[in-house]
């Protein structure tokens, strides 16, 4: 089940808003629980026991941890984390990296004439790269000192398994929402922001994404590009990855104020950004906001690796956390090596630094180059658009796209380049700004208009054509 589909929005949606404004308070937690594991079951009832396997293991060492820390036994508090952590990063590991690992192996040893073994096609769990890091999040913090276990253990469920962030963020960690589990507010006026926050985000993903995604498709599949053929749907792919996680992120962060829920931003228009450091500061900051937390100022304070080091490492995990393949690596290692030239030579930017329209452009060519290698995910094939991008293959003509692709798909792509126009130039966004919650600047009588418009534009459009899940979900 994903939210722009029809069984969400008109059979499961309304019936969970009913249950859970119905239940008392003290009850709206087993609801959320309740709710979520139907909504995972939806997709593989199965692998539900996997993901209530893991928010047991995180519970009941959070609770371990700290009780040893009580009894000031920290050595045994370590012991206990790393095997918690162990066990996180072993279950996401044999599900995400078996594989890969096989395949590696099997290519180092071949020229050995050593014949390793196989492993059959290994189903990855629908979101369990973010799952995994909400519960690693909890032991962690624990064991610092930067949150306490509850011994509820429906409290921490419904943490792990809410659903609005469950299968693609944003990561959430533990002291964030635990306040607001124990009692957070609910009101029209929070429940009106929140609808208005989904509406806009169902219509980035269904009236833009899903309307770019044939000329995506047409880009990563299969064949020899030529040079405007590469550079039309690199920039288009480029649209469309933006519109569909950020579209998501919307949507998920309006589901949570619906509920009284405030989660921090996702986004924070990454393709205004002056340097590819910012671009890191805007684009995915939950994910950006953990790697920093937790893998790279642990590098850094225990002196495991310098800045630079460190800062490299960050992102090629941040790259192989993506996906397991040669390409999400090389990924990694692209922003990684980018962002530590920046610093070298001072290119750097900060959020909010003033304009410079050089800067500007040529970050945006340097997140358009490293972009064959996330929506391939295969090295070679990779190569071979980086090719034609360079020029290798002929001029071409678009007739690839103009031929293989709608009408409706290339004028959307037009919507999607002065969307983003707009957003740079007017601030037209919600965002979170003050301690009353969440509010959108700016927001008048023609934007409900345009906004209630786009959104039943968008259900016909859904209503019309199947569905298509987030690009996010496959990670």
């Amino acid at each position: 089940m994903i939210f722009a589909s029809n069984v969400f929005l008109f059979l499961y949606l309304p019936l969970f808003l009913a249950v859970y404004f119905l239940a008392k308070a003290q009850w709206r937690s087993t609801v959320i629980v309740a709710a979520s594991y139907i909504f995972y079951a939806w997709w593989r009832p199965d692998f539900l026991l996997l993901f209530v396997g893991i928010t047991y293991w995180n519970y009941w060492f959070g609770l371990r941890i700290k009780a040893r820390l009580d009894a000031r036994d920290k050595p045994m508090a370590l012991r206990l984390l790393w095997i918690g952590v162990a066990g996180n990063l072993s279950t996401l590991g044999y599900f995400k990296y078996a594989n890969f690992g096989a395949e590696v192996l099997a290519m180092l040893l071949a020229p050995l004439g050593i014949n390793t073994w196989t492993l059959e096609n290994i189903f990855l769990p629908l979101g369990i790269s973010f799952y995994v890091f909400h519960a690693l999040s909890y032991i962690v913090d624990i064991y610092r000192k930067d949150a306490t276990p509850t011994r509820n253990f429906i409290d921490f469920a419904a943490f792990v398994a809410l659903f609005p962030h469950l299968v693609a963020g944003p990561i959430l960690r533990y002291s964030q929402l635990a306040p607001q589990l124990r009692e957070r507010t609910h009101s029209l006026e929070l429940f009106s922001l929140g609808v208005c926050r989904f509406m806009l985000g169902f219509i980035m993903k269904v009236l833009i994404a899903d309307r770019l995604a044939p000329i995506n498709v047409l880009f990563v599949s299969e064949g020899t590009l030529q040079f405007s053929d590469a550079w039309f749907g690199l920039v288009i792919s480029t649209l469309q990855l933006y519109f569909d996680f950020a579209g998501y992120s919307h949507m998920a962060l309006g589901l949570a104020l619906m509920m009284g829920f405030r989660f921090p931003e996702n986004f924070n228009q990454p393709y205004v950004a002056q340097s590819i450091t910012e671009f890191w500061a805007r684009w995915h900051m939950t994910l950006a906001h953990f790697l920093r937390d937790y893998v790279y100022m642990p590098l850094v304070r225990k002196r495991v690796a310098g800045a630079m080091p460190a800062l490299i490492w960050t992102m090629l995990l941040s790259g192989l956390w993506h996906g397991a393949s040669f390409a999400f690596i090389c990924w990694g290692l692209f922003f990684g090596v980018g962002m530590v030239l920046e610093r070298k030579f001072n290119l750097a930017t900060k959020v909010g630094a003033p304009y410079k329209l050089g800067r500007h452009l040529r970050t945006g060519l340097l997140i358009l180059l490293s972009m064959p290698l996330f929506f391939t995910m295969d090295l070679r094939h990779s190569i071979d658009i980086y090719k034609a991008l360079f020029g290798f293959n002929g001029f071409g003509s678009l007739e690839l796209y103009v031929l293989g692709a709608s009408k409706m798909a290339m004028a959307f792509a037009l919507v999607a380049l002065a969307w983003l126009l707009l957003a740079g130039i007017n601030n037209l966004r919600f965002y979170a700004g003050n301690k009353e919650g969440y509010f959108m600047r700016h927001v008048g009588a023609l934007h409900s208009v345009l906004l209630w418009g786009g959104f039943l534009l968008a259900l016909s459009s859904l209503a019309a054509n199947s569905f298509s899940p987030f690009l996010y979900f496959q990670f």
